[in-house]
């Protein structure tokens, strides 16, 4: 179920609250009661996935505390090939075949799975934990522990990607201990603004762009429409960002503090500090657990240092491009990434800053433009949007003015996570009185048709 959806919002949702309300004075049901809600919630998509996660969850924790027992490196080194053996068997298998067959005209046998939702993001879960563990970083966990942390129904699909010590230490405790009204207060706030985000913004422009992306797919865009395809940046921004802020609001109701994951990315004023805002927890993930380990392998020297690190920059991201999804499209937008910042580097490095205007308008510019081939389907249809450049839009294009609300809003609004905290500084009965009105809003707008599926799940 989605979380923009009636059988979560009203059905779901109230479920899960009341059952953990009523075990929460039983220290023994807490978490028992969360993990089997999150297997419900998760095997609701599809009731065989929930077998794999299982297997997941059991198979890691086993070799954790094999490790612990033995202090064998190889244990945790042959968890996280087989964790990455299952990601890309599932994820690129179909890729590879694709690749294989064009390149000698043989195509390999191999089954063509659906593709299980979440599993990168409960797979980055497993090897953060694997890597901090071999590290003496970590301690092991119960199995209570360890499941509930890769299995939480807020962030168990699409992330935000806990670090195992920001969340666990929080599963277990009292959800409605005294002083609950303000966290939950907040949740409800976060719940609300994700919604707006995903609802009344990013699903407005998916409406008008996602036909541009179809015709690109099989013919030129000839119709000044290339300019709207541009707008899929702030399409995926409210489309992740709406749902991180849901997650986050669905774990303050839960006791559990996840972290942020947008900060106001469009204000950026260089790429640097964009992918410093942009999907926070995952840039995180690449910059200590890709990045990292590769600019300190060694290679060339202290002589080339330098160019090492700008090498395991562009190779960061286009891993990156290529974790989205099993496509050339995915690979080449994170090369550009890669690319432009190791520009961005050199630059800061070299020489003076430019104007904050200036910086602002490249960095939006360059992302914009590029998260084309992110979105298209095949390097053919990005280049169709590409060549639709040169023909200058319409004034009446359709799907202005809805580009337009999320433009503004993505640059000229601060992050939602301050948006909040100012919004509690006024009287509790006017804040919540206007979050009923929004949500309410948002919920008659859920209900015009199907709930749109939001753009990560398929990562």
């Amino acid at each position: 179920m989605l979380f923009n959806s009636f059988e979560f919002l009203l059905v779901f949702l109230p479920a899960a609250v009341v059952v953990c309300r009523l075990a929460d004075p039983y220290s023994k049901m807490r978490m028992a009661v969360l993990i089997a809600l999150s297997l419900m919630f998760y095997g609701y998509w599809n009731p065989r996935f929930l077998i794999l996660l299982i297997f997941s969850i059991s198979s890691n924790w086993l070799a954790a505390r094999a490790f612990s027992d033995t202090q064998r490196g190889i244990i945790i080194t042959l968890a996280i090939i087989g964790n990455l053996a299952i990601l890309g068997y599932f994820k690129y298998s179909g890729f590879f075949v694709m690749n294989v067959e064009a390149l000698t005209g043989y195509r390999p046998y191999y089954w063509d799975l659906a593709l299980p939702l979440g599993i990168s993001f409960f797979t980055f879960h497993h090897i953060m934990y694997l890597v901090d563990l071999k590290r003496g970083k970590a301690p092991t966990y119960s199995l209570e522990l360890y499941s509930l942390y890769i299995c939480f129904f807020p962030q168990a699909i699409s992330g935000p990607i806990a670090r195992w010590d920001e969340v666990i230490h929080q599963f277990g405790g009292r959800i409605f201990a005294p002083g609950y009204e303000r966290r939950c207060a907040f949740g409800v706030a976060f719940i609300v603004i994700g919604l707006v985000e995903k609802v009344l913004i990013s699903d407005q422009l998916a409406h008008f762009l996602d036909p541009i992306y179809v015709q690109a797919a099989s013919e030129a865009v000839t119709n000044g429409q290339s300019w709207m395809a541009l707008g899929f940046a702030f399409q995926v921004f409210f489309d992740f960002a709406g749902y991180s802020d849901i997650a986050i609001g669905l774990g303050l109701i839960f006791g559990v503090q996840l972290p942020r994951n947008f900060n106001a990315p469009f204000r950026a004023t260089s790429l640097i500090e964009f992918w410093q805002c942009w999907h926070m927890t995952l840039a995180r993930f690449l910059r200590d657990y890709v990045f990292t380990p590769i600019s300190r392998s060694g290679l060339g020297g202290q002589k080339f240092r330098g160019a090492r690190l700008l090498v395991a920059l562009l190779l960061t991201m286009m891993l990156c491009g290529l974790w989205h999804g099993a496509g050339w499209t995915y690979v080449l937008w994170g090369t550009s990434q890669g690319l432009g910042l190791m520009f961005a580097a050199i630059w800061r490095r070299k020489l003076p800053s430019p104007p904050a205007v200036v910086g602002w308008a490249a960095t939006v510019s360059f992302f914009v433009i590029t998260v084309v081939m992110f979105r298209a389907p095949t390097l053919v249809a990005a280049w169709h949007i590409y060549e639709g450049l040169a023909i200058a839009p319409s004034i009446s294009i359709a799907g202005r003015n809805s580009l337009l609300i999320a433009v503004f809003c993505a640059i000229a609004l601060p992050a939602s996570h301050d948006i909040i905290n100012r919004l509690m500084e006024y009287p509790r009965a006017i804040v919540a009185s206007a979050m009923a009105v929004v949500a309410g809003i948002c919920v008659l707008e859920i209900g015009k048709g199907a709930p749109v599926h939001f753009i990560y799940f398929q990562f």
